[in-house]
């Protein structure tokens, strides 16, 4: 008589727990899932995370990255924008010379006409870097 009873409760808790667990898999596929709306990253929201000290290196080369391939053309307006960033980005304590070079070059191929002003803040930001 115990072993029948002892079958009949193994079996009733073993289908206890494929019914919760049925229930619980069928609850997770039903429930929405909420994305935030991706930022909008704009010129300034790039330059801040070069110009913050903590920014860390992944940080910096993805703002850079993202300067390049979506502000990456210079006009007479925004020079002095970017001659601050470029000394900024000398002075960083995360960053390195690969980084600094290839903005600086990049900036330069792209805009031919700032090409001494880009050389002039890359000279004061290295200047600076001490």
């Amino acid at each position: 008589m115990i072993p029948v009873n002892l079958i009949f409760t193994i079996v009733g808790l073993s289908f206890v727990l494929i019914l919760l667990v049925s229930l619980y898999v069928w609850g997770n596929k039903r429930k929405a899932v909420s994305v935030a709306p991706a930022s909008i990253e704009t010129f300034e929201s790039l330059s801040a995370i070069i110009n913050n000290p903590s920014s860390g290196s992944a940080a910096l080369t993805y703002a850079v990255e993202m300067i390049l391939s979506r502000f990456g053309t210079i006009t007479p307006h925004s020079v002095g924008s970017y001659k601050h960033l470029i000394q900024s980005l000398c002075v960083h304590p995360r960053t390195d010379s690969k980084l600094i070079l290839r903005f600086e070059k990049t900036l330069r191929v792209n805009n031919p006409p700032f090409s001494h002003e880009i050389e002039k803040a890359l000279a004061a930001g290295l200047a600076a870097r001490g």
